[in-house]
């Protein structure tokens, strides 16, 4: 499993200056989505399947996001105080579908105590970094590798009142 996880790690790092960063579409709503403040504009990608995510940001073995030709997802770095956070947002054709990935999502990124009743959801990991799931109507919010927990919440805040704004 190590083996594989480096695998993936080291081909991203390597083949990803070959991926050429998406642009944002001015007329998607999902760009709309994505906070103004610390963004790191020439970070931000575009994509709809499991193979672009993975060359920017291995999240799994398998497609836990349900990525595919009906989701617009998006993928940026972010500036806080402390340090750099990520910033994954995914819409998906439904409110239900949304909230089926969101649930599996975080039955399998988060500890026991996450409840997918709960439309919310923030941890400090086993590295020492803050992540948040947030599900905002269609639109799965993802934070990862946030430095502290009030960076990850207010950068998962941001996005999640942008989102039910334009959703």
């Amino acid at each position: 499993m190590r083996r594989a996880c480096l695998f993936f790690i080291l081909a991203a790092l390597l083949l990803s200056p070959l991926v050429a960063p998406g642009q944002v579409s001015e007329t998607g709503r999902l760009a709309d989505v994505l906070p103004a403040e610390g963004l790191d504009k020439s970070s931000v990608v575009v994509f709809h399947d499991q193979a672009t995510l993975d060359a920017h940001y291995y999240l799994a073995d398998e497609t836990v996001l349900g990525l595919g030709k009906e989701t617009e997802a998006l993928f940026a770095r972010y500036r806080t105080g402390p340090g750099v956070a990520l910033l994954l947002v995914v819409a998906y054709p439904s409110d239900e579908e949304a909230r089926r990935v969101y649930e599996k999502f975080g039955r399998d990124f988060f500890s026991k105590k996450f409840d997918g009743k709960s439309s919310r959801t923030l941890e400090k990991l086993e590295t020492g970094d803050y992540a948040a799931a947030v599900l905002a109507r269609s639109v799965l919010i993802v934070v990862l590798e946030a430095p502290d927990r009030k960076s990850c919440d207010e950068l998962a805040r941001r996005a999640e009142e942008r989102a039910l704004a334009l959703f």
